[in-house]
């Protein structure tokens, strides 16, 4: 059998499962809906990242530029969210949004 390779869109949308189960959580236990809240991004930036780096030398669109600058995007605001530095937890929802579109409209 050969190994099936997950879509891009499949992780973002899974993504965006796990942000809204963590936001009913959140509703009913702050503390904990919140650190879930972070850790539902993990899945999508870990499956990014490794793309990223996979995809690097053959990949030159400028897609993957945007892509990369809306993941960098999301390290900073996740870490200054954790420092306590911001409260920017829409913004990495816009993030989330903004990366899909750039996966669904493969052209500008």
């Amino acid at each position: 059998m050969g190994q099936k390779k997950i879509s891009e869109r499949k992780v973002i949308e899974y993504t965006a499962g796990l942000v809204v189960f963590t936001g009913i959580i959140r509703f009913f236990f702050y503390s904990a809906g919140t650190v879930l809240f972070y850790l539902a991004f993990a899945p999508f930036l870990t499956y990014r990242l490794v793309s990223i780096v996979k995809s690097r030398k053959e990949d030159k669109s400028p897609i993957r530029l945007y892509r990369g600058i809306v993941v960098t995007l999301m390290l900073v605001t996740i870490a200054l969210n954790v420092a306590g530095w911001q409260e920017a937890d829409f913004f990495l929802i816009f993030l989330l949004m903004v990366d899909y579109l750039l996966v669904i409209n493969k052209r500008f």
